[in-house]
């Protein structure tokens, strides 16, 4: 995967896909996503962009999505929901026994922009600790499990895939992963650990893979890949 910036197009991903046929283009929250084939040579990417550049430009980015007080945002380890409060001056939050509550000042405008980011910030806060406790335990149980080693398991914000593994066998997780679910999550945490054994996507990577899922591992990966809800659009937006 390629990542650049372009000064009127913004902030651009090239992903190859050992599916794809054609060049196909995409507006994302944040991005604009580039699916290309296997064989695509990296040098055509300035003058591909200058072919796509007025289709690009026309492509609106998605409407922003906004929180109601109504809504509820749900994580593999926790349901958010929003509380006002009359003597709160700023947002304070609980979690106990799956429930985030996200206290509020009374009279805090949840139209504004500011208003929308500070419980972005909050719950995403929330969705960082979470991961942190659940994912590399998981990663521990999983690689004990196939006698597989790794260095160490990190959360990072992407929003671009749900994890990766350096050739240091370092692993690397989103915390957006947590709004996936479970049988997700887990297909994510193996994917990754096969990785430390092969780098690569090729034939024997994909067979350790089915052998560690125990499963075709295809319906999987294209629901990982195609995963998208109002609480992932909410949260991952900048």
């Amino acid at each position: 995967m390629l990542e650049l910036n372009d000064r009127e197009l913004g902030r651009i991903m090239v992903i190859t896909n050992r599916r794809a046929k054609n060049i196909i283009a995409r507006r994302k929250e944040d991005h604009i996503r580039l699916t290309v084939p296997t064989n695509f040579n990296p040098r055509r990417i300035p003058s591909l962009l200058q072919e796509l550049r007025p289709r690009l430009l026309r492509i609106k980015p998605p409407a922003p999505v906004v929180f109601h007080e109504e809504d509820v945002i749900s994580s593999l380890t926790f349901e958010a929901r929003l509380v006002r409060d009359h003597y709160l001056k700023n947002i304070r939050l609980t979690l106990k026994e799956g429930e985030l509550r996200i206290f509020v000042p009374e009279k805090m405008d949840l139209s504004r922009d500011e208003g929308q980011q500070a419980i972005r910030d909050a719950i995403n806060g929330a969705l960082r600790l979470e991961a942190r406790r659940v994912l590399p335990a998981k990663t521990a149980f999983f690689a004990r499990q196939h006698g597989i080693t790794y260095r160490s398991v990190k959360i990072g914000s992407s929003r671009g895939r749900w994890g990766s593994c350096s050739t240091h066998r370092d692993i690397n997780f989103s915390l957006f992963l947590m709004l996936l679910p479970e049988r997700l999550i887990d297909y994510v945490v193996l994917h990754e650990l096969a990785h430390t054994v092969e780098m690569n996507h090729s034939p024997r990577f994909w067979q350790l893979l089915e052998k560690m899922c125990g499963c075709d591992t295809e319906k999987l990966r294209r629901e990982t890949k195609k995963f998208e809800s109002d609480a992932y659009r909410f949260l991952a937006q900048k």
